[in-house]
C-alpha cells in the first residue's frame, strides 16, 4: 500500500527531495485513517514550479476553504474600500405630523449592520437613533402604516444542499439582503444539576417577537460544550432544542439564525420608534413596496468597508457573510454569483472545467473542487493590490481574532511568523490553504484537502503542521 501511494506522489522541486518534507508526506499519507482518505495536496512558489503535489486534481469536498474563491472575487470586483448602503423610505404623504403609508427599511446587503462581529460596526440601537432622528427632522411622529423590512435585492433562501439539521443554527442563517445582528439571536439555559437532566429554557437574545420554542434540551458534563441544535425553518415561528449544554455554569447560551431576518429588522425597529414616541397604527411587516409606489428617501446608513466582511469571514470562517458577497457578485442571484466566482478564477489562471459550487462558504457537501485550483488562485492573489487586505484576513498561530482548531495549528514553532492559512472542516473533511514564508524566505503556496479521513481533527492539524514545517526548513 506504502508503494502504490508513494508512487502516485509527484515531486519536481529540488527542496521536496529533503528527507524532511518527503517524509512528512509518507506519513501524512500513510497514517492511520488517512490512508484509505482521498487526499489531494498542491504546493507551488510563487513563479508557479510545484514544489509538492499528491493528487492536485483530484475532486474533493472543500469545506470553509471554498470562503477565500468567494473573498478575493469581491475584492477582486469591488475593492476592499467598497460599501454598501441600507435605505429608509416612506410611501404615502406627510400631514400635520401624520405619515400616511408605510415605512421601509431596504436592505442593501450590508454584513455589517449591527454586527458584533465587525470591529467597528455601530450598535444596531445607534443606527436606529440616527433613523429615528431622520424620520422627527422629515415631521415624522406618527405612522399610519406599518415599519417594513425589504429584502428583494437579493435571493435570501439558504442552498438546498444544505442539511435540514443546520437550517436553524447560526452558521446556517439566511443571508438575507436585510442582515442584522449578524443574522443571529441567543438561546439562554440553565443547566441542570444532574447530568442527563433537562436544560431548563430561561430566554432569547434579543426576543423576536411571535416564536415559540419546543424544548428537549439536555445537560452534558462539564467542559462537554455547546452540543445544542436549533430545528427550525426560515420563515416559522416555532423552534425544536435538541442536544446538550455543560453543567456546571449558571446560564448557558446557544447562538441560532433569525427565522426571517427583514422582519426581526421591521419588528425591532418599530419597537424602538414606539419608545421614542413614534407610534404605527400597524404591524410590522417583511415585504417590499408595490413596484409602481413613489418612495420618499428619509436618509441611508453606509456600511462598513468591504475588507472588514472579509476579514471577519476568513478569520472566523463566518458563513453568512461569503453569502452575502456570493450575491453581491452576482447582483443578488446566488447562481450569477457563483457564475461571477468562477469566471474570475478561470481569468486568474486557475483550472474550473469541473468545479461545482453549490454555495459560498462551503457547507454544502456538493461542492467539488481540486487542491491546485486554490494554489493558484492564491499565487494570482499574490500579486493583486488588495493583496494586503487578504493575507491580513488569512488566520496566524495563535490569532487572537481567529476561532476554532486552527487558531493553535503551528504555534510555537518557526511557523508562528511566517504561516497565513484559511482552513475548513466537516464531518471527514479536513482542508488548508495559504502562504508559507520558508527559512530561506521564500513564499510557497499550499492547499492540503483530505476527504473520508477517519482519524481525530486533531491529529489532522498536527501531520499538516509537520508537514509546513518541513516545507519551512526544506525549501
Amino acid at each position: 500500500m506504502k508503494i502504490l501511494v508513494l508512487s502516485a506522489l509527484l515531486l519536481s522541486a529540488p527542496c521536496a527531495h529533503s528527507a524532511g518534507v518527503d517524509g512528512a508526506i509518507k506519513r501524512l499519507a500513510a497514517a492511520p485513517g488517512v490512508a484509505n482518505a482521498s487526499w489531494g495536496l498542491s504546493v507551488k512558489d510563487l513563479a508557479g514550479r510545484t514544489v509538492a503535489q499528491r493528487n492536485p486534481r483530484l475532486n474533493l469536498t472543500p469545506a470553509s476553504i471554498l470562503k477565500v474563491f468567494v473573498t478575493a472575487a469581491a475584492l477582486e470586483k469591488f475593492g476592499p474600500e467598497k460599501t454598501f448602503m441600507t435605505g429608509l423610505y416612506y410611501d404615502g404623504k406627510i400631514s400635520n405630523g401624520f405619515l400616511n403609508g408605510n415605512l421601509y427599511i431596504r436592505g442593501g446587503g450590508d454584513p455589517s449592520l449591527g454586527s458584533q462581529l465587525i470591529k467597528a460596526a455601530r450598535p444596531l440601537e445607534e443606527v436606529f437613533a440616527d433613523w429615528t432622528a431622520a424620520l422627527k427632522a422629515a415631521g415624522i411622529r406618527v405612522i399610519n402604516g406599518a415599519v417594513a423590512g425589504d429584502d428583494s435585492a437579493f435571493e435570501s433562501a439558504q442552498p438546498g444542499s444544505w442539511a435540514w439539521e443546520d437550517i436553524g443554527n447560526y452558521y446556517a442563517a439566511q443571508p438575507s439582503a436585510l442582515t442584522v445582528n449578524d443574522g443571529a439571536y441567543r438561546i439562554v439555559f440553565k443547566p441542570s444539576e444532574q447530568v442527563g437532566g433537562e436544560a431548563a429554557l430561561l430566554r432569547a437574545e434579543p426576543a423576536v417577537e411571535g416564536l415559540e420554542f419546543e424544548n428537549y434540551m439536555r445537560t452534558g458534563p462539564k467542559g462537554s460544550g455547546d452540543n445544542g441544535y436549533v430545528y427550525a425553518f426560515p420563515g416559522q415561528r416555532r423552534a425544536v432544542l435538541r442536544g446538550s449544554i455543560p453543567q456546571g455554569q449558571p446560564e448557558f447560551a446557544i447562538k441560532a439564525a433569525l427565522p426571517d431576518p427583514a422582519l426581526f429588522a421591521a419588528q425591532s425597529f418599530g419597537a424602538y420608534l414606539t419608545r421614542a414616541g413614534i407610534n404605527a397604527n400597524k404591524k410590522p411587516f417583511g415585504g417590499s413596496p408595490a413596484k409602481d409606489a413613489d418612495l420618499t428617501l428619509v436618509t441611508e446608513t453606509e456600511s462598513r468597508p468591504l475588507k472588514d466582511a472579509v476579514r471577519v469571514t476568513n478569520k472566523r470562517s463566518f458563513n453568512l457573510y461569503s453569502e452575502l458577497l456570493l450575491r453581491h457578485l452576482g447582483g443578488g442571484s446566488p447562481r450569477e454569483g457563483a457564475n461571477a466566482v468562477k469566471m474570475f478564477l478561470a481569468a486568474a489562471g486557475a483550472e474550473v472545467s469541473e468545479l461545482k459550487l453549490a454555495d459560498a462558504c462551503g457547507l454544502s457537501w456538493r461542492n467539488m473542487t481540486k487542491a491546485e485550483t486554490f494554489t493558484d488562485l492564491l499565487r494570482y492573489v499574490h500579486g493583486r493590490k488588495y493583496f494586503p487586505e487578504f493575507y491580513d484576513s488569512l488566520v496566524y498561530p495563535g490569532d487572537p481574532d481567529a476561532t476554532g482548531h486552527v487558531r493553535n495549528l503551528g504555534k510555537g514553532t518557526p511557523l508562528e511568523r511566517n504561516l497565513r492559512l484559511k482552513s475548513g472542516s466537516l464531518n471527514g473533511v479536513r482542508s488548508y490553504t495559504g502562504y508559507l514564508k520558508t527559512k530561506k524566505g521564500k513564499t510557497l503556496v499550499f492547499t492540503s484537502i483530505i476527504n473520508n479521513y477517519s482519524m481525530p481533527g486533531s491529529a489532522a492539524d498536527k501531520m499538516h503542521e509537520d508537514l509546513l514545517l518541513a516545507l519551512y526548513n526544506g525549501y
